[in-house]
C-alpha cells in the first residue's frame, strides 16, 4: 500500500483553522472544512473540537465586525443628526435610522408636550391611527419609559399585564399588530424629551445589544432633538426681535412726522390679517368693562373681553383709549393666559397681532401726549394773547391786529363776549362741544372763563339752557376797546345771575345784562348804593345788634324767609336746634317790632338784592354759604 504524501494532503484539504477565520470564513465554510479533513482520515473527534472552537470564534469575530459596523454607522448618523436643522425632519430621520439599524417592522417617537405624550412621526406605519396620538403620561410601555427613564421592551405588548393598558394605546398598537415593543428614554443631562420605539408585528424578544443600540441612537437623539429646538427657538426669538425693531422704527417715523392714533392703527393693520381699530375712551360695554378690570388690577398688558384682545393705550396714569383687535374666535396662551387673536382663516395670526398691539400702545400714548402738550402750548399762546386783548390798549393798529390774530382772531369782524362763572375747565368742555371751529378764543380771566367768538357763529342759539354754564353775553363789538367793554358788561351780568340764583339746568343759561330787566337797573352801581342805603334804613338796628353780639341775625332772618316761615325747617337749614331759631326770632321782633312779619316779602326781596349787590361790588365770595351782611365802607 502506498504512503500518502503528507504535503498532498494539504493541498487538497485547504488553508488551515486560522486562515479559515483571518478570511472571515462563515459557519458553512467551516463545516466543510471539517468534513474534508475527517474523509482525509483526520481523527473525527479532534477535528470536530477544533472545528466547534473555530466556529465560537468565527462568531464572536462576526459579532465584533457588527459592533463595529453598527458603532461607526451610530458615529455617522450622530454627525448627520446634528446637521438637520428643523426638529421636525430630525424625528424623521431619527425613526429611519432606528428602523433600519433594528432591522424592525416599526419604528416611532412620542414626546413630552404638558401632561401627555404625543406620537410625532412614525416609519414603517400603515395606518393613520398611530400618528398624533395623545397618551397619558403612564398610559402602555412608552409612559414606563418616560417615568423612569430607563429601556424597556416585552415580547407581546397586547398580553403583558405589567403595563398599564389604555384604550387609545391599545386602539393604536391593535391597527398596527404590534407585539414585540422596546422603549429608549430620549434624555438630555437627566430630563425626558421623550420615547424612541422600536416594535415588531410578531412576538419578538429583545437582548442586550439591541437595547444598548437603540439607546445609543436615542442619546444622540436627544442631544440632537436638544439643540434643533434651542436653535429654532433663537432663531424665533431673533425673528422675533427683528421683527420688533422693524416695527418700532415703523411706528417710531410714523410719530416723527406727526402721525395720529389713526395713522399709527393704520401701520399695525398693514401688519396683520386680524381687524386692529382704535377706540378712544371706552366707557361702555365689554371693552369697557375690560379696561376697567385692568386699571383696577394695575396691569397695562392686554386683557380679554369676549372674542377680542383690549390693549389699553396709557401715559402717567392718564387712560387716552384702546387698540382692540377681534376676530372669530380666541385661543388662550397657555404661557400668559391671554386669548390671542385668530386669522380669517381661523388659525393662530403669523404676525403675532399681539405683539403688535403691545409695541404700538407706548407709541401712540407717546403720540398723544405730544399732541396734548402741543395743544396745551397753543391754547397758552391764545389765552395769554386773549387776556392782553381784554387787559390793555395797544395804540399802534398793526400791533393790535397783530394780538387779535394771535389770539385766533379776525379784527375785521364784529364778535362777542361770553363770561361763565363758575368752574372754567367745565365752561371750556361746554365750549368745545358746541362745534364753534378754529377761529374762536377762550381764556381763563380773573378766574373766570372767556370766550370771545364771530358774531356770525350766533353762539346764542348754540349755547343751550338745560345743564349748560350759567354765562353773560354782551356785543357784538368791533375794535379792542369794544371788546374791553363787552368783557366788564359779561363779566357783571354773569356775576348777577349767579348772585340772584341762576345755577346750570335752570333755564336759560346764557342771558345779556338787558335780560335781567329790573334787576339790571337795581344792581347798576347808582341801583347797589340806593340798595345799601335802604338796607340801613330797615335793618340797621339789626346789623348794629349782630355786630355787638356776633349772632347771625341776618342770615337768620333771610333762611327764616326762604325757608316760608318755618321754624323746623330754618333750623334744619342752619343747622342748629330748633329753639335756637326761636330765640333769634323773638330778638329780631324786639330790634323790628312785631310787624315785621306783615312785610316779609319786602324783607326778603331786599335782603336778596343787597346780598346780590354786595357780591358785585366784590364784598362777599359769589358761591360763600349764606347771605353774610354786613356793613358796607
Amino acid at each position: 500500500m502506498a504512503t500518502r504524501d503528507p504535503h498532498e494532503a494539504r493541498d487538497r484539504q485547504g488553508p488551515g483553522w486560522l486562515q479559515l477565520l483571518v478570511d472571515q470564513a462563515g459557519v458553512p465554510e467551516l463545516e466543510a472544512h471539517r468534513r474534508l479533513l475527517v474523509a482525509d482520515g483526520a481523527d473525527e473527534a479532534r477535528t470536530d473540537q477544533e472545528a466547534r472552537s473555530a466556529v465560537e470564534v468565527a462568531l464572536l469575530l462576526q459579532e465584533r465586525r457588527q459592533r463595529a459596523v453598527e458603532l461607526a454607522a451610530l458615529n455617522d448618523i450622530a454627525g448627520h443628526l446634528a446637521a438637520v436643522a428643523d426638529p421636525a425632519d430630525l424625528l424623521v430621520e431619527v425613526v429611519d435610522q432606528a428602523r433600519r439599524l433594528l432591522g424592525v417592522d416599526l419604528t416611532y417617537v412620542a414626546l413630552l408636550s404638558g401632561e401627555d405624550l404625543r406620537i410625532e412621526v412614525a416609519s414603517g406605519d400603515r395606518s393613520s391611527a398611530l400618528v398624533g396620538i395623545r397618551l397619558p403620561r403612564t398610559a402602555g410601555l412608552v409612559g414606563s419609559v418616560a417615568g423612569t427613564g430607563t429601556p424597556r421592551w416585552t415580547s407581546d405588548y397586547a398580553a403583558d399585564p405589567e403595563l398599564v393598558h389604555e384604550e387609545g394605546a391599545d386602539r393604536a398598537a391593535r391597527a398596527e399588530s404590534i407585539r414585540g415593543l422596546l422603549g429608549v428614554p430620549l434624555a438630555v443631562r437627566g430630563r425626558v424629551l421623550g420615547v424612541l420605539l422600536a416594535a415588531k408585528r410578531e412576538e419578538r424578544r429583545f437582548g442586550p445589544h439591541e437595547i444598548s443600540l437603540l439607546s445609543g441612537l436615542g442619546a444622540h437623539a436627544a442631544v440632537a432633538i436638544h439643540n434643533a429646538r434651542t436653535a429654532a427657538e433663537l432663531r424665533e426669538a431673533k425673528e422675533g426681535l427683528e421683527s420688533t425693531l422693524r416695527l418700532d422704527a415703523d411706528l417710531t417715523r410714523a410719530v416723527l412726522a406727526g402721525g395720529d392714533p389713526e395713522s399709527l392703527v393704520e401701520r399695525v393693520q398693514a401688519l396683520t390679517d386680524v381687524p386692529v381699530r382704535w377706540v378712544e375712551h371706552p366707557a361702555d360695554g365689554a371693552v369697557g368693562a375690560a379696561l376697567a378690570g385692568a386699571a383696577r388690577s394695575g396691569e397695562p398688558g392686554p386683557v380679554v373681553a369676549g372674542a377680542e384682545i383690549v390693549q389699553p393705550v396709557a401715559a402717567a396714569g392718564q387712560l387716552f383709549g384702546a387698540l382692540v383687535a377681534s376676530g372669530p374666535g380666541a385661543v388662550t396662551d397657555p404661557v400668559t393666559g391671554v386669548a390671542p387673536p385668530r386669522g380669517l382663516s381661523g388659525e393662530p395670526d403669523p404676525a403675532d397681532a399681539l405683539l403688535l398691539l403691545e409695541r404700538a400702545a407706548p407709541l401712540i400714548a407717546l403720540t398723544l401726549v405730544g399732541a396734548r402738550a402741543t395743544a396745551r402750548a397753543a391754547q397758552l399762546g391764545r389765552d395769554i394773547a386773549t387776556v392782553d386783548l381784554l387787559s390793555r390798549a395797544e395804540p399802534d393798529v398793526a400791533a393790535d391786529h397783530r394780538r387779535w390774530r394771535g389770539a385766533g382772531l379776525d379784527p375785521r369782524r364784529p364778535h362777542v363776549v361770553v363770561v361763565v362763572e363758575g368752574d372754567p375747565d367745565a365752561a371750556r368742555r361746554h365750549v368745545a362741544g358746541l362745534g364753534l371751529g378754529a377761529h374762536v378764543a377762550s381764556a381763563v380771566h380773573h378766574d373766570r372763563f372767556v370766550l370771545v367768538a364771530p358774531a356770525a357763529l350766533d353762539v346764542e342759539a348754540r349755547w343751550g339752557a338745560q345743564e349748560a354754564p350759567v354765562a353773560g353775553l354782551a356785543g357784538p363789538v368791533v375794535e379792542t376797546a369794544g371788546l374791553r367793554a363787552a368783557w366788564s358788561e359779561a363779566a357783571r351780568t354773569a356775576r348777577a345771575l349767579t348772585a340772584l340764583g341762576r345755577r346750570p339746568g335752570s333755564g336759560g343759561g346764557l342771558s345779556r345784562g338787558d335780560d335781567l330787566g329790573v334787576f339790571a337797573v337795581l344792581l347798576s352801581r347808582a341801583g347797589t348804593r340806593e340798595l345799601q342805603e335802604q338796607v340801613e334804613r330797615e335793618l340797621g338796628a339789626v346789623l348794629a345788634e349782630e355786630g355787638r353780639r356776633g349772632v347771625p341775625l341776618t342770615e337768620t332772618l333771610e333762611v327764616f324767609l326762604d325757608q316760608g316761615r318755618r321754624p323746623t325747617a330754618t333750623a334744619a337749614a342752619l343747622r342748629v336746634h330748633v329753639n335756637t331759631v326761636y330765640q333769634r326770632l323773638a330778638t329780631l321782633d324786639g330790634l323790628l317790632g312785631p310787624a315785621w312779619r306783615e312785610r316779609a316779602l319786602e324783607l326778603q326781596v331786599l335782603l336778596r338784592l343787597g346780598r346780590a349787590a354786595r357780591e358785585l361790588d366784590g364784598l362777599v365770595p359769589a358761591h360763600s354759604p349764606g347771605p353774610a351782611l354786613g356793613r358796607s365802607r
